[in-house]
């Protein structure tokens, strides 16, 4: 990983700045913090005055500009932006870019730059996301037993004109049942929901069906809604099931640097 801390642009180390970045484009992640403005010219338009700001150009030529505050960026592009290029303007540094397809333009020109990193990085895992409703879903279809003793799933996902019913099963008398499932606590609008479906079954498939909600918890107004419709309720706690993640173990901060002074003498 490359790092050059430079206060004013007007001096010589600049250009052999420029020369590493357009080395960098498409081979390293490129991390430039410093003032600057911004201007994009597309199918809308628009000017970011001066600023401190970080920017980052992935190795996929993806862009993004952030301010020193919030999540959302100030500028981006997508990933294969277009050429990136770098070169010197009046004393600045800009950057510019031109998408082939659309032929939108970003511009960015640094009045000054208080760090750049120039980073070979590697990362070969994907994110794994679990926990949400769908996941639920699943875990429930392998553990029939927590909607219901003798449940049998027959379908997930069942399609109706009101919206998707997300289990659909039989009760040891043969019945047939509909489960909603809710990662949250149930709402009263899940109930209006799934009162919903029944009415839908019994309007339109002429059948009376069983409705069990599954959810952490039920508001007393929710509860005596659902019972008071010929619903019934099972709590099911998540947070069990899928616990919180809990933070890796670390070493303390000393032992770091002693680990790196011993493979330096080693």
């Amino acid at each position: 990983m490359e790092l050059s801390n430079i206060v004013n642009l007007p001096v010589s180390p600049i250009n052999n700045l420029i020369d590493r970045l357009n080395k960098a484009v498409g081979d390293k992640m490129i991390i430039i913090a410093g003032r600057c403005k911004a201007y994009f010219d597309g199918r809308i338009k628009s000017t970011l005055e001066s600023g401190d700001r970080l920017l980052v150009i992935k190795k996929d030529l993806s862009i993004i500009m952030h301010g020193p505050e919030g999540v959302k960026p100030l500028n981006w592009q997508k990933p294969d932006a277009g050429p990136i290029h770098f070169s010197e303007k009046d004393s600045t540094l800009e950057m510019f870019t031109r998408r082939k397809k659309t032929g939108e333009t970003l511009i960015v020109v640094f009045e000054q730059i208080f760090t750049s990193i120039l980073w070979h990085a590697l990362d070969g895992t994907e994110i794994e996301i679990y926990g949400d409703e769908s996941d639920l879903v699943k875990y429930l279809v392998t553990h029939p037993e927590l909607i219901e003793e003798g449940f049998k799933v027959v379908k997930t996902e069942f399609q109706t004109k009101v919206g998707p019913v997300d289990i659909k099963g039989r009760d040891t008398k043969g019945r047939e049942v509909i489960v909603e499932v809710k990662k949250r606590n149930a709402s009263p609008a899940d109930a209006h929901q799934l009162k919903r479906y029944v009415e839908y079954f019994k309007d339109t498939e002429k059948k009376i069906i069983r409705a069990i909600m599954v959810a952490p918890n039920f508001p007393k107004n929710v509860q005596e809604y659902l019972e008071k419709n010929g619903m019934s309720i099972k709590k099911v706690p998540w947070s069990e099931i899928f616990p919180v993640i809990q933070r890796p173990k670390s070493s303390k901060l000393e032992d770091f640097f002693v680990n790196k002074k011993e493979e330096k003498n080693s």
